[in-house]
């Protein structure tokens, strides 16, 4: 139901393959492993190799395409030549072909995908790589094109940035890849897939939700595959974590487990082999990297399968479902959705409901938006609204018929808009007034835009259907006119939404104060007002929490006139602390 309702643009690494079906690298050592990739499956109309037949296969040397292009694409600065659309100068036979996609930029990189593979087809080429633009789409096979029926050769494409990696490692001599099925290719080989497997409730854990294995605990499990020709008999599945010291706090194994050839396993709740929960008596801020690790008890032929990694974070700040970016630890889009029936509003949301919700407090959401590759489409001026419902309607999981969103009691909303083209950049909206959550109370925080021709970012990365099938609870649901959908666009897409939270112990409401400041948006000077006297604190960052202004101001019949000038267009974040210790926080945008 995925591919029919929706729309796709924009991924950094595709998300198009199956358990048995690999892209590897083979030699050199520094580059060998396992790459995220899509293929020109017979499914989506290319004539290629169908790899989901096991023992389809490719193994060659990589070799850049050169069309005679003169001069260096403006968008990559990476040589014309490379691009592939026009007859090849160089010999390919028994090569695979590695070729860049179409920039958006240069014309004379303009032709499909199929042209490509089809020219290094025709120039001898046993199989076809191509590396994508930075954060383009993935899925190659709607993005054939009209001569993907005419290539009967292999073609591959991967992420930009493994792209730079093998090219890099070209330089230094010849770098050979695997593609295909591997399913029975050895006669001993195992494998985990990170599409099967329990992880983190979610990626962002906040701390004042998790003061021990009691308040925050999940399910551990993965599924075994036995993918080579040999029955196994002494399988084991590890299970380890490292806090943020890098120390292990959890390690636990299973087995030994007997697959036979071509079969599978379970190990999760409830079956005959499981893992224990983890759960720790305390969680100190910061990264936790969960690792399932599967062994033989013989060699493993093919080994690049058998280690899995998710990561998830405790944090004071930012409640997500979405990979945190390690350095701001804000969400990190990787892809750009929208309904494709919307005409009116759509909405990206994340659910919040927690037995000690309590003790936070919502300030905002940290979202991103883009626009359609190659459109013009500026985002300047959009305005998003943000919201934080309670949502009322009394359900159990997932498959409770009375599942519904018919009581979405609004608690606060504010707008957001965008000062200037931030193309999948993300942002922060926080709202005038911050709203408290309760305990086990499902609340919903969602941002909506009415332009249908935006797409809001989420995370092709972290895969959440295992947990879904787990728990049966609503994660990311999506609005489309007015209509939710409690699975969003599948539980392998979290909306890349994060919830700014605030602790609540300690916090005087007393303490804040309104203030309206004028002209917003302004060019060169505001106005504030607020009822105070006397001088105040100002201190004022960027949505990226940079300090851009620290002044002292004085507050004249609770006026003070302030120069921006100063500042650079975009929307800034003021905070006022008068002379009693009152505070006041508003969004002011530059002009």
């Amino acid at each position: 139901m995925k591919k029919l309702i929706l729309l796709l643009f924009i991924v950094t690494a595709g998300n198009i393959s199956y358990s048995q079906v690999v892209c590897a690298g083979v030699s050199p050592a520094s580059i060998s492993g396992n790459y995220n990739f899509s293929w020109g499956d017979p499914i989506n109309t290319w004539s290629s190799p169908d790899f989901n037949i096991p023992g389809i296969t490719i193994t060659g040397e990589l070799m850049l395409v050169d069309d005679g292009s003169i001069g260096n694409s403006p968008a990559s600065g990476l040589p014309l030549a490379n691009y592939g659309c026009a007859t090849l100068l160089n010999d390919l036979t028994g090569k695979i072909a590695v070729v860049y996609r179409y920039d958006g930029v240069t014309a004379s990189t303009i032709c499909w995908m199929s042209e490509k593979a089809l020219i290094a087809q025709n120039a001898g080429a046993i199989a076809v790589l191509i590396i994508n633009r930075p954060g383009a789409n993935s899925d190659l096979g709607t993005g054939g094109g009209a001569e993907a029926p005419n290539v009967n050769i292999p073609v591959v494409l991967i992420d930009y940035n493994d792209g730079a990696l093998l090219r890099a490692e070209m330089q230094n001599g010849p770098v050979n890849m695997f593609f295909g099925n591997k399913t029975g290719l050895y006669a001993n080989d195992i494998g985990v897939v990170k599409e099967k497997q329990l992880r983190s409730k979610s990626f962002g854990v906040i701390s004042q939700l998790a003061a021990d294995g009691t308040e925050f605990n999940f399910d551990l499990g993965t599924r075994i595959y036995n993918y080579g020709t040999n029955d196994q008999t002494n399988v084991t599945i590890t299970a380890n974590v490292e806090g943020p010291s890098g120390s292990t706090v959890y390690n636990n194994s299973v087995g030994p487990i007997s697959i036979i050839s071509g079969d599978s396993i379970d190990v999760i709740p409830g079956e005959t082999y499981f893992l224990p929960q983890f759960a720790l008596s305390a969680y100190p801020t910061g990264k936790y990297t969960l690792t399932y690790t599967v062994s033989l008890g013989v060699t493993d032929e093919y080994d690049g399968d058998n280690v899995n990694t998710t990561t998830f974070v405790v944090n004071d700040s930012i409640y997500s479902y979405a990979a945190l970016d390690p350095i701001t630890n804000w969400p990190t889009p990787t892809a750009g959705y929208r309904p494709s029936t919307s005409v009116s509003s759509y909405s990206t949301c994340i659910v919040v409901n927690d037995p000690n919700a309590s003790r936070i407090g919502v300030l905002g959401m940290y979202f991103s938006a883009l626009t359609a590759y190659g459109s013009g489409i500026s985002l300047e001026g959009e305005e998003m609204v943000i919201t934080v419902y309670r949502w009322e309607d009394p359900f159990t999981d997932l498959n409770d018929p009375t599942l519904a969103f018919t009581t979405l009691n609004p608690l606060t909303f504010d707008y957001y808009y965008y000062p200037s083209d931030l193309q999948n950049q993300v942002v922060l909206a926080t709202f005038a007034n911050p709203v408290f959550l309760e305990d086990n109370q499902r609340f919903l925080a969602c941002v909506q835009t009415s332009n249908t021709a935006i797409y809001l970012g989420h995370d092709i990365k972290t895969d959440y259907t295992w947990n879904q099938n787990n728990y049966l609870q609503p994660m990311f649901p999506i609005e489309a006119d007015g209509v939710y959908s409690a699975g969003g666009f599948g539980s392998d897409l979290p909306s890349a939404v994060g919830v700014k939270v605030f602790s609540v112990t300690g916090i005087d409401e007393s303490a804040s104060i309104d203030c309206i400041a004028y002209p917003n948006p302004a060019t060169n000077a505001i106005t504030v007002s607020l009822n105070a006297e006397g001088t105040a604190q100002l201190s004022v960052t960027d949505l990226s929490g940079r300090v851009a202004m620290n002044n002292t101001i004085n507050l004249v019949n609770g006026k003070s006139e302030l120069s921006i000038s100063s500042l650079e267009a975009g929307m800034y974040i003021f905070n006022i602390t008068t002379e009693g210790g009152k505070t006041s926080q508003f969004n002011v945008v530059k002009k």
